[in-house]
């Protein structure tokens, strides 16, 4: 276990509610901006496709919208507190805000999981019903 050893700050206390946390180097920032580069692309990505399935199936255009959102939003407040970090400002430049922006991206990501794999079928399922209820009413002309 000595390979952990370097990680051993995280499990402290002050180090993630440190007002004046030491600054970040050039490396982590340039390391911390790619991440949440990546997160970007992945939610293009993701609304492009989004957009593309809205016109054939628009509840799996929902579904894929959802998880781009947790991505875009993610990478919003990820950007907005590293910037803070970078000009190492008292309060907002805390660790703890990095730690908040990944419990609130695992929200967001469980949120969007579950609605596909439970509200997703139910609401195809009524789909389904509703269509074929509609298709022995009169048409309007």
């Amino acid at each position: 276990m000595h390979f952990l050893a370097g990680y051993a700050a995280l499990l402290q206390y002050r180090y993630w509610v440190n007002p004046r946390p030491v600054p970040l180097g050039p490396s982590l920032v340039g390391s911390i901006f790619a991440f949440f580069g990546w997160f970007v692309v992945a939610a293009a990505v993701l609304y492009i496709l989004a957009r593309y399935l809205k016109k054939r199936d628009p509840l799996k255009g929902d579904v894929v919208r959802r998880f781009a959102r947790a991505l875009i939003s993610t990478a919003v407040l990820g950007y907005i507190f590293l910037f803070f970090s970078y000009e190492q400002l008292p309060l907002l430049g805390m660790r703890l805000w990095f730690l908040l922006v990944f419990v609130l991206f695992t929200v967001w990501l469980v949120r969007a999981i579950v609605f596909a794999l439970r509200e997703y079928p139910r609401l195809r399922d009524a789909e389904v019903e509703r269509r074929r209820f509609e298709k022995y009413l009169p048409k309007s002309k």
